[in-house]
């Protein structure tokens, strides 16, 4: 048998065991979403740098949209589809973050130019991925409408900054057309409003209408820490604070699992931490936990429970950080790669499963650390199973509550679990996670095996023809001399 047909046998058996992922997403529930701090992530134009101080956590670092750009391949590779960017608007000298804002019609030179923005959200859409703005009702109090007396009702002080009042009219009319105004100017597909509690419903329908008419697909997001009348707005993804805080404390540590409420079968985003909090390495190192296993984890969870998972840029390398300008520490891309592959697997997983993205979910156990979730879509059924547990665990489930005769094959592990005496019993080690797609069992797989015997033993036929030819060679050779 020649080479080249061993070669193409081995190819097309590789090929066919390779998961099938999503050729397209849907809606806003198939994204994977990476939060960028500009200012901290990647200097990529040196010719903004002005006054960096890195042993000052209140000076800008250098970190540029065209840093970001350069990055494009190292945020896609990891499975994400969009990119959330702080602001970039015109800031005052302590607003690296992009809160701080002066002018809401301009963009600060340190975080680049209006071409560079242009350019990276350009190539972002080449590789078929997003670009999602902060828009901050926050201001510096520097900022130019402070002077306007005509204005005064118009903010209100909080700390160093100064909060928009977005139930006045005229604030809300000042939101809606610079929000306008930049979809035209950079053609970005959404923004991210953080402290939303207080915005009036009428308001998020009304910038809902008006955004989604300026562009099709544009996303819509809020962050806040209420979520009882959420279907009364228009939101494409709500982000509840409060409830992703708690599961942070959770994950951060061995043991309970989050409850299953925190989640909702509508379009909702969850984080283990973002601009906003400490980082949740810090979390995890408090608890006197392990950060590595903990992030782990604390991902499997995040992408393979229910909701659109939001990651905070350096979680993937475990950066730490405490509260404050301290969580906003300058991103290493020469640490261990370990998170990085685990996180890149898990979005391939994700990707594929559409039960997972959109599906009903249900929580099946929850025991000593051992929870269990059925996802349903479209005939599609998969079961998470999470050991958040420092000991071997089995998780035993009742045949009618994932049927008879089916078979569970693992995603992430691997293994083919079938049903023992009416139930599965699904064994997981200490602090490891995995997803099964649950399908007919259909025994042994005689097709595959018989592949296998076929290239297995074409390929040791070739080995052997091979072997033989050498050695005829090497006789050739030696009568000659």
């Amino acid at each position: 048998m020649g080479r080249k047909v061993i070669s193409l046998l081995l190819g097309l058996l590789f090929v066919s065991f390779i998961p099938v992922q999503a050729d397209a997403r849907e809606s806003i529930k198939d994204e994977i979403m990476y939060y960028v701090m500009v200012n901290r992530f990647q200097n990529g134009d040196e010719s903004n740098d002005v006054k960096i101080d890195y042993n000052n956590p209140f000076s800008f670092y250098g970190g540029d949209i065209k840093g970001l750009e350069n990055r494009i391949p190292y945020i896609k590779d990891m499975g994400f589809t969009t990119i959330i960017i702080t602001p970039i608007f015109k800031n005052d000298e302590r607003g690296y973050h992009g809160y701080n804002v002066i002018d809401h019609y301009q963009m600060d030179e340190r975080f680049g130019t209006f071409p560079q923005l242009k350019e990276f959200i350009k190539q972002a859409h080449k590789e078929d991925m997003k670009v999602v703005m902060e828009l901050p009702v926050t201001v510096s109090k520097k900022h130019p409408m402070l002077e306007d007396l005509s204005k005064e009702q118009w903010f209100t002080e909080q700390g160093e900054r100064v909060e928009l009042q977005v139930k006045q009219p005229d604030v809300q009319k000042y939101i809606e057309e610079v929000g306008e105004w930049w979809i035209e100017q950079t053609n970005l597909d959404g923004y991210y409003f953080a402290g939303v509690d207080d915005f009036p419903a009428a308001f998020v329908n009304r910038l809902s209408q008006q955004f989604h008419n300026k562009k099709a697909g544009f996303y819509l997001i809020g962050e806040g820490t209420k979520d009882s009348d959420i279907e009364s707005l228009s939101w494409d993804l709500f982000v509840n604070q409060k409830q992703s805080n708690a599961q942070t404390q959770q994950l951060s540590k061995g043991g309970a699992l989050p409850q299953l409420s925190y989640h909702s079968n509508e379009a909702s985003g969850t984080f283990l931490d973002n601009p906003r909090t400490e980082r949740f390495t810090r979390t995890v190192l408090d608890a006197k936990e392990h950060p590595v296993v903990r992030t782990k984890q604390a991902l499997a969870y995040l992408y393979l429970s229910s909701s659109v998972p939001i990651v905070y840029y350096g979680t993937e390398i475990a950066l730490d950080g405490g509260k404050g300008s301290d969580a906003h520490r300058l991103m290493n891309f020469q640490s261990n790669p370990e998170i990085i592959e685990y996180l890149t697997k898990l979005a391939g997983v994700r990707a594929e499963l559409l039960s997972v993205r959109q599906g009903d979910v249900t929580q099946l156990s929850d025991d000593k650390g051992m929870g269990v979730y059925l996802h349903k879509s479209k005939g599609e059924k998969t079961l998470f199973v999470i050991n958040n547990d420092s000991r071997v665990q089995v998780a035993q489930i009742e045949e009618k509550e994932i049927g008879e005769d089916q078979e569970l094959r693992g995603l992430i592990e691997g293994g083919i679990i079938r049903s023992q005496g009416g139930q599965y019993h699904i064994q997981l080690d200490s602090d490891s996670s995995n997803i099964y797609r649950i399908a007919e069992d259909k025994g042994v797989n005689i097709w595959y095996i018989s592949m296998m015997v076929f290239v297995y033993g074409g390929f040791l036929i070739f080995l052997i023809a091979a072997s033989k030819k050498r050695k005829k060679g090497k006789l050739i050779n030696a009568e000659k001399q």
